[in-house]
């Protein structure tokens, strides 16, 4: 992102924290799986699973900030 206020630091960890996540034991990740549109904080595959006529096989972190943001406790710990 450019000219939106956030710094080329900031962006970078958050890149780090992301890989982090799906780096750990798959264990640790399958705690925060969940299709479930409401949960704040949510690791997911294929969103579009059973719309899209093809598998384009991707494992997603997603933070839903809107219209509340999660609670820290909520956030993966080596992604705050």
């Amino acid at each position: 992102m450019v000219n939106h206020g956030i710094g080329v630091d900031l962006l970078d960890e958050m890149i780090c924290g992301i890989r982090r996540f799906h780096e750990q034991d798959a264990e640790v990740r399958k705690s925060f799986y969940s299709r479930d549109m409401n949960k704040k904080v949510r690791y997911f595959s294929n969103n579009s699973l059973y719309r899209d006529p093809a598998a384009n096989w991707r494992d997603s972190i997603g933070f839903f900030l809107t219209p509340d943001p999660p609670n820290p406790e909520e956030i993966p710990a080596v992604c705050r």
